[in-house]
């Protein structure tokens, strides 16, 4: 039991708003509480209940035992910073305190803005290769999805059956090539694991969706390219230009992996216990790059264009 002396408290900061308590761990819950730490609110409301409820002694000598550990503090977090001060010095050490954290929060804040900048400069980098002329700016999207960030984009699993359904519209056509022919060709386990196990929830870190944006341009521009092929009637007539611009979308999309979320891929593996992550990514990533390359690329397109459409009668 970490108590202070009748004449010193304990005193930690929720950024500059100052926290104090005669118990240690009492202070340690308040923050905890403030900064989400679920492990840590549990470990010291466990300590507080056993203060209160043991008598003195048989507390004492429980509290000696190692409990069982919580994540450690983040960087800036208060619960770093908390002193055990004399009374008399409270009101001085609440003012130099206070200071201190809110460096620390400039710091952070810094820091934030940093990587902020970094993943604006590396989406517009990713969109250039296909757009020279885009000088968009990143919007920040502070909102984080209910079912989690995935490390893949959904909309893989999507893609090609909306560019079929875009094609098909107020067309006679082969339903039986359309069924064979709509959707993914990734196998089963990996699209569940897309769907369902390779998202992750981000709590107070860090998180900007430069991925939609990315994303979002690419197919947007690979859905034109791919429908311009299309277009031409029959095989014969697509263009060598139309043919390269299908596969340049396509290599820069592959090169650049614009279809992983690269913040919620890092928090993904940081979670792994089993160290086996980062080479089912690692698989999956070049399923999808096969996919794109050889099974839902420019022969795809011209696939469908020989196979699909049906003459009226």
């Amino acid at each position: 039991m970490a108590s202070s002396g009748s004449d010193s408290v304990w005193i930690g900061f929720m950024d500059i708003v100052p926290v104090i308590g005669t118990l240690r761990e009492s202070v340690e819950l308040v923050l905890a509480l403030y900064e989400g730490n679920e492990a840590l609110v549990k470990e010291k409301e466990k300590a507080i209940e056993n203060i209160v409820k043991e008598p003195l002694l048989k507390q004492a000598k429980k509290m000696s035992a190692p409990l069982k550990s919580a994540p450690a503090a983040e960087e800036f977090s208060g619960l770093r910073n908390i002193r055990e001060v004399r009374k008399d010095m409270i009101i001085e050490y609440m003012m130099k305190g206070s200071k201190r954290e809110q460096k620390a929060q400039a710091a952070q804040q810094k820091a934030r803005q940093k990587k902020v900048d970094d993943i604006k400069k590396k989406m517009l980098v990713k969109i250039q290769a296909i757009d020279r002329n885009c000088n968009e700016v990143l919007i920040e999207e502070v909102g984080k999805s209910k079912r989690g960030e995935h490390v893949f984009n959904n909309n893989i699993l999507k893609f090609h059956s909306k560019v079929l359904k875009d094609f098909i519209e107020n067309k006679i056509y082969n339903e039986q090539a359309v069924a064979t022919l709509t959707g993914h060709t990734l196998p089963p386990n990996t699209a569940e694991d897309i769907q369902r196990h390779m998202v992750v929830h981000f709590e107070d870190e860090l998180y900007v969706n430069a991925n939609a944006v990315t994303y979002g341009r690419y197919c947007a521009a690979l859905r034109d390219a791919m429908l311009r092929v299309l277009s031409r009637t029959d095989q014969e007539r697509v263009t060598q230009n139309d043919r390269q611009q299908v596969n340049h979308i396509i290599n820069n999309m592959n090169n650049h992996q614009v279809y992983v979320d690269e913040l919620a891929k890092e928090e993904w593996i940081r979670q792994d216990r089993r160290g086996a992550r980062q080479a089912r990514f690692e698989e999956v990533r070049l399923q999808v790059v096969n996919m794109y390359e050889n099974d839902r690329g420019l022969e795809w397109c011209l696939r469908v264009l020989r196979e699909v459409p049906r003459a009226a009668v």
